[in-house]
């Protein structure tokens, strides 16, 4: 029997739900990285953590020994699998929550939907949104920095890209972020859940719409219209592919940004580093998602036995990808836990690694920018109010903020052809 330090016989005390780990998840990825690797944990019914960089990166390529499948049963709420743990009771997501063949005709067929080019043809939809939405504040002085404005710029245009309408963006922003950080046995939980299942309701009545109308220049009539492998796609399908999309693009993006933000208000040397060199924002943006990695953490399924850094990894196991620690290995970045926006390499895993990386990466850099640039242009002296500001209860998956009020001095409404 394998008696080392994080076997399955003398397993590491770690969970990653655990407001502990919210509070010290730097020092306790390190110590894990050090010490041990790859190593088991029994919480939530047991799964095997991978903390440095090279373990992340082999398992999150080798997709014959670690599958993203997931199953589930909408009739009774059960499954098994998938790229979460616990184990997430809705439908899959598509195309990361599957596995080849199924994921190559899947990612094939919406690849030029994110290519970089479809993806510019949102930025003029994005520098909207967060002019209409900073119009709203402005004057006042004070907003939620996440309420009023990083969560609800890439839910918008995440709905236009998807096809539905853009007045209903209040109902789709909020419970997409609540969902993240509610927990289940929260008062407030099954309101939040009906919130989400009202958003994939309308995914639905507008897929079926779109499917009598000529195909327009948005996801749901391309899924409504366009074949996958000379097929026509299912409800299910497209509900699963727009999961994948709404929930893996949304608050991510509001997560990373909340975070550039935040840090660029206790740094104001940096903040001014980058007014007055805006060429210089893509590096800080990589750093920033090195830094903070807003997907901390996801899973994978063991489908055959096999070893990883002397630990006996059995089928049917589960694992758990750590990004965020892998982020911080000292043997790939020099000085991990410091941010640095001249690093000459960032090989960041901020967005996956292997054949699962995020497809929406471009559209997250993007809106990313714009943010970024409207908050300087408008608001260049920001103060967060920490004291009022509330972090994720659990950064187990996303490492985000439920609210983080700002104050700033009062300034302008400008002109704008969108009043929300």
């Amino acid at each position: 029997m394998n008696t080392q330090f994080g076997s399955k016989a003398n397993p590491i005390a770690f969970d990653h739900e655990s407001p502990e780990h919210a509070d010290n998840w730097v020092a306790e990825f390190r110590d894990m990285r050090e010490k041990c690797p790859v190593g088991w944990t029994e919480h939530h019914g047991g799964f095997w953590v991978a903390t440095s960089y090279a373990a992340v990166v082999d398992m999150a390529r080798d997709t014959g020994s670690f599958s993203s499948h997931k199953s589930f049963d909408p009739q009774t709420g059960t499954g098994s699998g998938g790229i979460t743990i616990p184990f997430t009771p809705i439908p899959r997501g598509l195309p990361v929550e599957s596995d080849p063949p199924e994921w190559n005709a899947l990612r094939g067929f919406i690849n030029r939907r994110f290519a970089p080019k479809a993806v510019e043809a949102f930025r003029d939809d994005a520098r909207l949104y967060a002019t209409a939405l900073l119009n709203r504040v402005i004057e006042t002085g004070e907003m939620d920095l996440v309420n009023d404005f990083t969560g609800p710029v890439p839910a918008m245009v995440t709905m236009k890209m998807m096809g539905l309408p853009l007045s209903e963006w209040r109902e789709f922003a909020d419970p997409l972020h609540a969902m993240v950080f509610t927990p289940k046995e929260a008062p407030e939980y099954a309101s939040v859940v009906a919130g989400v299942e009202w958003i994939f309701r309308r995914c639905a009545e507008e897929f079926v719409r779109y499917k009598d109308q000529p195909e327009e220049d948005n996801l749901l009539s391309f899924f409504a219209h366009q074949q996958v492998d000379g097929r026509k796609l299912s409800l299910d399908e497209v509900l699963s592919l727009a999961n994948n999309i709404i929930i893996g693009g949304v608050d991510t993006t509001t997560a990373l940004t909340t975070h550039a933000l935040a840090y660029l208000a206790d740094h104001p040397e940096a903040k001014a580093r980058l007014m007055a060199d805006p060429s210089l924002i893509p590096f800080a943006r990589e750093e920033f998602l090195r830094f903070f990695t807003p997907i901390h953490c996801l899973a994978r399924n063991v489908t055959q036995d096999t070893a990883i850094n002397g630990q006996d990894l059995e089928q049917g196991d589960r694992v758990m990808l750590a990004w965020a620690a892998a982020n911080r290995d000292p043997e790939i970045f020099e000085k991990p836990d410091e941010v640095q926006f001249d690093r000459s390499s960032n090989r960041h895993l901020a967005f996956g690694s292997g054949i699962h990386r995020c497809i929406g990466s471009s559209f997250a850099r993007m809106m990313f920018e714009e943010m970024i640039a409207q908050m300087f242009a408008r608001i260049p002296e920001w103060e967060v109010d920490r004291a009022a500001s509330q972090r994720y209860r659990s950064v187990g998956t996303i490492n985000g903020w439920e609210s983080m009020p700002i104050h700033f001095a009062p300034g302008s409404r400008v002109a704008c052809s969108l009043e929300i």
